[in-house]
């Protein structure tokens, strides 16, 4: 797996999302029950934030996840993709809060961040989420490592069951709790 191709990949998905936004969606609900497209979209933007400094080496303070963001996040993903261009970044651990982790699980954790929350976005604003199934597949093997560990955390709901014929991206998506049935 090609983790900096399968990162840029997946911003490319939800930034196509992200762009077809109407402003007049930024109130609408979204499969994340605490939050409205806007505060959705701001996490999103965190995430690519997050992505950028980490790849640069920078830690992500707790404090972060508080932040509002303000830039776009075509620029911000494309930065993030850049700063995990350096061979470098993939060497040293990424210090997320207090925890430093391997820049491999750190980078696969944010990615499956920008998957979910790019299908949420799709189904609050009724679009289509184009990830690929390599894409898919990342976020799988992260969700099914380490879902029990975010439903604990309170992250993830409980998972929802899916038929055996289901997507490699209905599979990410019923693992984090979400029903990928609903429109």
């Amino acid at each position: 797996m090609n983790l900096p191709d399968i990162m840029d990949r997946a911003f490319a998905a939800t930034t196509k999302v992200v762009r077809d936004v109407d402003p007049g969606q930024l109130g609408a609900p979204t499969p994340c029950t605490e939050w409205d497209v806007r505060t959705l979209l701001n996490h999103l933007l965190l995430v690519a934030e997050a992505l950028e400094s980490a790849g640069r080496g920078e830690p992500v303070p707790d404090e972060h996840w508080a932040g509002t963001a303000t830039s776009d996040f075509g620029v911000r993903a494309q930065a993030a993709t850049t700063a995990w261009a350096v061979p470098a970044a993939w060497d040293r651990p990424v210090r997320m809060g207090a925890m430093p982790m391997p820049a491999p699980l750190a980078v696969s954790m944010l990615v499956s961040d920008v998957v979910i929350h790019g299908w949420d976005l799709a189904r609050a604003t009724g679009q289509h989420f184009g990830c690929d199934d390599d894409v898919a597949e990342m976020a799988l093997g992260f969700l099914t490592g380490m879902g029990d560990q975010g439903r604990a955390m309170g992250i993830f709901a409980a998972e929802v069951e899916v038929g055996e014929d289901a997507s490699v991206l209905d599979r990410v998506v019923a693992l984090s709790g979400r029903r990928p049935a609903d429109t």
